[in-house]
């Protein structure tokens, strides 16, 4: 985690090595990232970046588990938190698909992020993010429960919660990537197919990925 001297930095200065460090994670593995590409991006020497972090692990583990999530949160902002838990849980769907396409640096970090790795020393850590997302749907998924619009299932909430995580995850990133003809970096990488993933269309997807997901755990469809 940061030390208490990267906050203690001009903001001009502590937002633009966020910045240069988010760009060099995100185009980039966790191995063939360098702190010396950051450092010179962000205009200090080297030296200093260790009076800021412990070293490129630390300052990787922040991004991925406090500042990414916190602007995706941000992001978020208030549109999950309206209406019942059917529209927002429509809602955080869209939001999700409209953070790629408004945040594509981000993104691409928290799909490295999503991916399997070879490289032992962040596996721990890229599988621990992923287990953050799901604790954060089985959330969610018991307040619909509590509050009559999910049924408790024979197989339990867990179950049920990594069968959405697969509708609303890779599955529902397949439907996309099929209707833009693109694999996700090439999406992730162009401005002009992530324009194609309009609001009308982020809508219609995730109306599509509810009823689904309604038909199954609705309470209505028991």
């Amino acid at each position: 985690m940061p030390k208490s001297t990267f906050f203690g930095l001009p903001e001009e200065r502590r937002d633009r090595l966020v910045r240069e460090a988010i760009a060099e994670f995100a185009d980039r593995t966790y191995a063939e990232a360098s702190l010396s590409q950051i450092a010179r991006r962000a205009r200090i020497p080297k030296g200093s970046f260790y009076q800021y972090f412990e070293d490129k692990l630390d300052l990787y583990r922040w991004l991925l588990t406090e500042e990414v999530p916190r602007r995706k949160r941000e992001f978020v902002g208030a549109a999950c938190l309206e209406g019942d838990f059917w529209a927002r849980l429509e809602a955080l769907i869209e939001r999700g698909m409209a953070f790629l396409v408004e945040h594509p640096r981000l993104a691409r970090l928290s799909a490295a992020a999503a991916d399997p790795t070879a490289d032992a020393e962040v596996r721990g850590l890229h599988r621990a993010i992923c287990e953050a997302g799901v604790a954060e749907l089985r959330a969610l998924l018991a307040e619909g429960v509590a509050s009559g619009a999910l049924r408790a299932t024979d197989t339990g909430l867990e179950v049920a919660t990594r069968l959405v995580a697969a509708v609303v995850g890779p599955g529902l990133t397949d439907v996309v990537l099929q209707e833009l003809g693109a694999e996700l970096h090439e999406v992730l990488a162009s401005d002009s197919l992530r324009k194609q993933l309009g609001a009308k269309r982020r809508r219609r997807l995730a109306q599509q990925a509810v009823r689904f997901i309604r038909s199954g755990l609705g309470a209505d469809a028991a």
